[in-house]
């Protein structure tokens, strides 16, 4: 049975190398991927570092299986993954 989650694609910034894509991460709730975008910057330093990522984009639904929406469920705030779902 596929479940509904909210994704946020994510991009990596890195200097002399630029910018590329760094996969999603996927959430039961806007409010969670809220929460999960502000424990992110709150591990970054000060000054940009060297390499980081950082959210790219409006969020949208996707459909995820069981298993991935369990990850989800067991997770604080979502996970991140390598592989963007499609859109609904």
């Amino acid at each position: 049975m596929a479940r509904v989650v909210i994704v946020q694609n994510w991009e990596e910034s890195e200097a002399g190398w630029g910018v590329r894509p760094d996969g999603c991460s996927l959430h039961l709730s806007e409010a969670a991927r809220l929460a999960f975008i502000k424990a992110y910057w709150e591990t970054m330093p000060d000054y940009p570092p060297n390499e980081y990522s950082r959210p790219v984009g409006a969020p949208y639904s996707a459909e995820v299986d069981d298993e991935i929406f369990a990850e989800i469920s067991a997770s604080t705030n979502g996970i991140r993954r390598s592989v963007r779902p499609k859109r609904i």
